[in-house]
């Protein structure tokens, strides 16, 4: 057994050394197998780019299969054989591999543009077709198309490598296009805009109808153009179809008014009739003129008053048109003595004086209210906070519904607003808000900041704190404002600036929103603080939306958006999709809308599309234009609904109780979106309802908001007809009377009440 185990072992040995000494001959051969190989990918490589260039054998039109197709198949080769080889030969391969692939990447966006370019021609060949046809339907499509494709086919264009390349097939393909495009996009343009224009007739939307009149008319006078017979005819035929109605009147606010008809009352400019135009509330027309579009009167008035609604009637007619002017610059009867915002400490207490004149300057002794405001002007609820602690030094006033009813002494108000809230560390801002009973004007008096005391240390050298909100500085008295918090500094503390030890004018200065600190702070006195800018930061303009500036009510079909932001960053609406009993979902994947901030900070979306009769609700967010990250957000809420009744939304109450509808009597309006603050009822001065009796006979009633209610006006006239009519005033339960027009009545966001989307226009006996 022995001897047999020392043969196997001498057997073992001397085949290890055979296979030893025929290893590096095999290993010399499978190294120069894989250095061909990525020799021959090089090559191919090589091949591929002269038929990729126009420097080689490229003409823009034919696909170098072969050679893509040869290079691809070395690589492969190339690739598996270097799998086998080791580390730091495969480092040495891939590296001569990298052009070979670099070559086969540009062969494919060659190869793609050429198809790109090919359906350009198609796209080119089929808008020629059309435009020789002279079917302006077929020209809209065919423009349509081109233009949706051509924006897709162009990026793959310009994916080509080499200038010269690149340049040989857009050339050949693109100007064609372009110019063929643009001779008839005015030509499309119009077209589209009044059959849009025809289709606002067609749902009586003719304010609508009139704006793409407008502009495709704008378009026609500017421009020569194809088919330009046609076009106008169009256009006209359009116009003709609208009935003609004031569009929008606007004014100067001092004696110029503007007003804008639907279709032309004149064939060009010309000196009409004053009479034709009225105003209420005593504005005199006395002279008008109608400008070259025929459509655009320009009236002069007598002086117009301040604060005052101008409701328009032409030839006799209530055009449902008014302005309104604004308030008068200044307000002397209701001034209040102290102008500057003030900083207190918690607990602390200060003294308003307000001087009240009725309006021939001789002093107010009726009564007066205050609110006490918070920071966002909402009033605040309650006494826990802050409170009056006296009124013209005495305690003789009343507290109710979070108002205080005082009464003027003299024409003089002075009252102290004391922080009430010491037991819990909560900064709190009040702005007194009074208001004088007699008329309900008002003024808001300047802010107090009733401060918490900063009594430890802010952040930490490791975890510095945030800047959150701004700062006030008060050098004078070495006080400053931050955070919610008041700390107090002398000459002794020492402020730095990026670990530089730098005066404390510097730190403040450089002090901002977001930057990280850390205060090693005590409000002794005998100790040295330390304030410490760690971080430094430039944050972007927060995200704004401005326009609607709260929820919103709307009765077009589309809105517009304003906002603040950080420049050129781009700014994206997405909508909120809802389903099932109106739980939330997602947001849509992609935007409806977009817009860049301008260079001064603001931004518009000029249409954002609304569904109808529903809450439309939006995110607004904004990114870099470099950046798919959202930076900041805001929402939007909008109602798009008509301010009109719902179903058995209008009924009167027999107030004096005689069956008879007549002055005194209260007509309720119940309408869409009802628990909506914006569709309380706003009643002008002015304001009336006309109804029809069961014999067709109508009457109008001037009708006066109910006090204290949301949706109720009462009733303070009726029409008086010179010829006795029999016209029926009975409350009837079942049939009563029909609601046919509504003027000065709108709801908060001035929707005007729309009769004709009202589902109850029957004014039944009902009760309040």
């Amino acid at each position: 057994m022995k001897k047999k185990a020392i043969k196997l072992a001498t057997s073992t040995a001397i085949a290890a050394t055979a296979f030893v000494a025929a290893a590096p001959a095999n290993q010399a051969d499978a190294a120069v197998n894989v250095d061909q190989l990525v020799q021959d990918a090089q090559n191919a490589g090589t091949v591929l780019k002269w038929a990729i260039s126009v420097e080689g054998s490229a003409d823009g039109v034919t696909r170098p299969w072969a050679q893509y197709n040869n290079a691809k198949e070395a690589i492969a080769k190339a690739e598996a054989a270097v799998k086998g080889a080791s580390f730091s030969d495969k480092l040495k391969y891939e590296a001569r591999l990298t052009d070979p692939k670099i070559q086969v990447k540009r062969a494919q966006a060659y190869i793609d543009a050429i198809t790109s370019s090919e359906k350009i021609k198609d796209l080119t060949a089929n808008l020629n077709s059309a435009i020789s046809s002279n079917d302006l339907d077929k020209v809209e499509a065919a423009y349509h198309k081109a233009t949706a494709e051509y924006r897709k086919q162009t990026v793959l264009l310009d994916r080509v490598y080499g200038q010269s390349t690149r340049d040989q097939i857009r050339d050949a393909v693109k100007p064609a296009l372009e110019k063929l495009v643009a001779s008839v996009k005015n030509e499309v343009t119009v077209h589209m805009l009044a059959r849009e224009a025809a289709a606002y007739v067609k749902a009586s939307n003719f304010d609508a109808a009139a704006e793409k009149l407008t502009d495709a008319q704008a378009i026609l006078d500017a421009n020569v153009l194809k088919w330009e017979s046609a076009l106008q005819k169009s256009v006209s035929d359009v116009e003709a179809s609208i009935p003609l109605q004031v569009l929008t009147v606007t004014s100067n606010n001092k004696d110029t008014v503007t007003v804008k008809f639907s279709t032309k009352i004149q064939p060009g400019s010309a000196v009409l009739p004053a009479g034709q135009f009225t105003f209420t509330n005593g504005l005199i027309v006395q002279s008008a003129s109608v400008a070259a579009d025929g459509k655009t009167v320009t009236l002069k008035t007598t002086d117009q008053a301040a604060d005052t609604v101008y409701a328009l009637s032409y030839q006799g007619k209530d055009t449902g048109k008014s302005f309104k002017t604004p308030v008068a610059a200044s307000d002397t009867t209701l001034t209040v003595v102290e102008k500057d915002a003030v900083n207190l400490e918690n607990g602390g207490e200060r003294s308003y004086t307000v001087n009240v004149t009725k309006a021939d300057g001789t002093p107010y002794t009726g009564a007066v209210q205050i609110q006490l405001l918070d920071a966002n002007e909402e009033v605040i609820a309650g006494q826990t906070e802050v409170l009056i602690r006296s009124v013209n030094g005495t305690s003789d006033f009343s507290y109710a519904d979070n108002t205080y009813t005082v009464r003027a002494v003299n024409g003089k108000v002075t009252f102290i607003v004391k922080d009430n809230d010491v037991a819990v560390d909560v900064t709190q801002v009040v702005i007194p808000k009074v208001i004088r009973a007699e008329d309900g004007s008002s003024k808001l008096a300047p802010k107090t900041t009733f401060w918490v005391k900063a009594t430890e240390n802010l952040g930490s050298e490791s975890v510095p704190a945030t800047v959150a909100a701004g700062l006030s500085v008060d050098e004078k008295n070495g006080v400053f404002y931050l955070n919610g918090l008041k700390y107090k500094f002398d000459t002794n503390d020492k402020f730095y600036h990026k670990n530089v030890e730098v005066a404390s004018t510097t730190f403040f200065n450089a002090l901002s929103k977001e930057d990280k600190v850390y205060f090693n702070y005590s409000d002794s006195k005998d100790y040295i603080s330390e304030f410490k800018i760690i971080t430094d930061v430039n944050p972007d303009a927060s995200l704004e939306v401005t326009n609607p500036a709260d929820v919103l009510t709307h009765d077009k079909l589309a809105t517009r958006l304003d906002g603040k932001g950080q420049p050129g960053n781009i700014i994206e609406v997405f909508k909120v999709v809802t389903e099932g009993e109106g739980e939330e979902v997602t947001l849509k994947s992609t935007p409806v809308a977009s817009a860049t901030v301008s260079s001064n900070g603001t931004w518009v979306v000029n249409s954002l599309n609304l569904t109808e009769g529903a809450k439309n609700d939006f995110v607004v967010a904004t990114r870099a234009a470099n950046s798919s990250v959202y930076t900041d957000t805001d929402t939007v809420e909008i109602y798009q609904q008509y301010f009109a009744t719902v179903d058995g939304g209008l009924y009167a109450s027999d107030e004096d109780d005689n069956d008879q509808l007549g002055i005194g009597d209260i007509i309720t309006f119940n309408v869409n979106n009802a628990s909506l603050t914006n569709n309380n009822l706003k009643v002008s001065s002015n304001a009336k309802i006309t109804l029809q009796d069961d014999q067709g006979n109508t009457r109008w009633y001037t009708v006066g908001k109910v006090s204290g209610t949301t949706n109720q006006v009462k009733i303070t006239g009726v029409e008086t007809k010179s010829t006795q009519d029999n016209y029926n005033t009975k409350i009837d339960t079942t049939l009563g009377n029909t609601l046919l027009k509504v003027e000065g009545i709108t709801n908060q966001d001035n929707l005007l009440f729309n009769v004709a989307k009202s589902v109850d226009v029957k004014v039944n006996e009902g009760s309040n």
